[in-house]
């Protein structure tokens, strides 16, 4: 028993260096979030994050807030380390490129992954091996509980998670025939670390460009700057909508 204590202990203080907050702090939502935003927090009332050597946490009444950083190995340790703590559900909160401009879908477009392929490797793609076949999956009770929350403001499509914003350009016709909609940089990574963590766990993005007509790189115009914002509020709301009516803390 007293090593099993001390083991805890030890599990609880390097949980705390990572992530700022003690592992029995954590809620049974986290939501992860590769960029922070202001407003996003503002929308969430939680103010300030703790600050770890890898990551930011904070709480608000019905879930803990994290931001993951940026790629699929920092969003994925995050999912890992969870494991260790009383969190059940896990949801990835962030941004994406649209490879078309169609089926209603634009800047400001918000859409939650239904099937998330793989193209981390940055060799991988690098050599044309690009076409993709490992996918990972969200939940898909959770995933269907949140559309149903959202009252058709979200649109499911399938992703793929890459790992080059220059080489994005010269595969998305490839990618298009595959019947992939948009790419991120995190999500299935996120859904494979979650799945090894016993999680349910759902993504939603917000649309910032598109790939070749509106490419990450140049600036975009007042209308657009206000669609995205919006889309970050909005997606924020009905994330709190969902968690406090459909996984209690």
């Amino acid at each position: 028993m007293m090593g099993s204590a001390l083991d805890n202990r030890h599990s609880d203080r390097y949980f705390k260096e990572l992530f700022g907050l003690e592992s029995s702090q954590v809620k049974r939502t986290c939501v992860l979030m590769p960029f922070l935003l202001k407003e996003v927090l503002k929308e969430f009332k939680i103010g300030r994050l703790a600050r770890g050597k890898l990551y930011g946490a904070g709480n608000s009444r019905d879930f803990t807030l994290i931001h993951s950083g940026l790629g699929p190995a920092l969003t994925g340790d995050a999912a890992l380390y969870l494991k260790d703590t009383g969190c059940k559900n896990v949801i990835l909160f962030g941004s994406c490129g649209l490879l078309a401009e169609n089926n209603g879908l634009g800047i400001g477009s918000l859409i939650s992954p239904l099937k998330a392929y793989s193209l981390e490797s940055f060799s991988r793609m690098l050599s044309d091996q690009d076409i993709a076949s490992d996918a990972y999956y969200p939940d898909k009770k959770l995933l269907e509980d949140f559309i149903s929350s959202a009252n058709g403001a979200i649109k499911q499509i399938s992703c793929a998670t890459v790992s080059s914003l220059k080489l994005e350009e010269e595969r998305k016709d490839t990618w298009l025939k595959q019947g992939i909609e948009a790419v991120d940089m995190e999500c299935s990574a996120f859904f494979a670390a979650a799945s090894h963590s016993g999680f349910r766990s759902i993504a939603i993005f917000y649309v910032t460009d598109i790939i070749g007509v509106k490419p990450f790189y140049q600036e975009i115009g007042l209308k657009d700057k206000a669609k995205i914002s919006l889309a970050q509020k909005t997606a924020a709301g009905l994330l709190c909508k969902f968690i406090q009516e459909n996984l209690p803390a």
